[in-house]
């Protein structure tokens, strides 16, 4: 028996422009921005900056990056959000890894940062201060706070040791943070002591929300599943809250944005002494709970 066997055919060469402009038509109806999005994955892909690829629209694809290119067309077509697919994000002031492990860091969560470090400038100098991201994640807010606060002692707690896996990394890799720790914990047992600035951004979305959302298909629900009414571990933390905050000191808890009120209402509760205010987010939507005390 004889048997034929066939090399694949070989790819067409094809130019930068041209594999952008048939990826753009590929993400049609599957990216807010397919042009962007075709242009970012082709610009890690290629191993260089956007920039260059628009630059130089005549550059050839090998076929293996034609291939790696096609890949990653399909992954974004099917929903996977372009941060894992790049494997990194961007918060605040620097580049972050993540992966499906971890929640992709969002914009929003950088008014956490904002609040803690302008309460923390307002400090008296003396004291170290001890600062607590509770559900640290990929730990864009433990790193950026310990970058910030270069004096403090900062700890982030997640209960996943995935997650916290890519939080050390992340702290390996930042310039200038050598005061940051991670600790797997529920919350925050078994880490005792009281801290001047606690900022917590928590699963927050109901559990019953989670198939109707794009975003729990890739994200680990861990990450994401906040019970029956997506407050259950925001409850959960306040109950103990109180004894774990300085004087003086700011808590800081991120939550949906259409949950301000309900979690404005469980933070008069469990500081019913303290100063608790409502934040809003750049967008104007309701987007974290602050409580100073002191």
């Amino acid at each position: 028996m004889t048997i034929v066997t066939t090399e694949p055919s070989p790819l067409a060469a094809i130019r930068i422009d041209e594999a952008l402009r048939m990826a753009a038509a590929r993400l049609m109806g599957h990216s807010a921005a397919p042009r962007a999005d075709a242009q970012a994955l082709l610009a890690h892909v290629l191993q260089v900056p956007r920039e260059t690829i628009i630059a130089h629209p005549e550059r050839s694809l090998t076929p293996l990056e034609q291939r790696t290119f096609g890949h990653m067309l399909t992954l974004r077509a099917h929903g996977m959000p372009i941060p894992y697919l790049l494997g990194t994000r961007a918060f605040y002031d620097r580049l972050f890894y993540v992966t499906p492990h971890v929640l992709i860091p969002r914009p929003e969560t950088e008014l956490l940062v904002g609040e803690a470090l302008r309460f923390a400038r307002g400090l008296p100098d003396g004291e170290r201060l001890r600062v607590i991201d509770v559900g640290t994640g990929s730990g864009v807010l433990a790193i950026t706070l310990a970058a910030h606060l270069p004096d403090a002692l900062v700890i982030g707690s997640d209960v996943s040791a995935a997650a916290l896996l890519v939080a050390q990394k992340n702290a390996r890799v930042a310039p200038a943070v050598g005061n940051v720790a991670f600790v797997q914990a529920d919350l925050w047992a078994p880490i005792s002591g009281q801290f001047q600035i606690i900022v917590s951004n928590l699963p927050y979305i109901a559990t019953a929300d989670l198939s109707i959302l794009t975003v729990a298909h890739f994200e680990p629900q861990v990450a994401l599943d906040g019970g029956s009414d997506g407050l259950h571990l925001i409850r959960t933390l306040l109950s103990t809250a109180p004894q774990r905050l300085a004087t003086p000191g700011l808590l800081v808890i991120e939550h949906g944005a259409d949950q301000g009120p309900s979690a404005l209402a469980l933070c008069q509760a469990a500081f019913p002494v303290d100063r608790v205010t409502l934040l809003r987010d750049d967008a104007g939507l309701d987007r974290a709970v602050r409580v100073e005390r002191g």
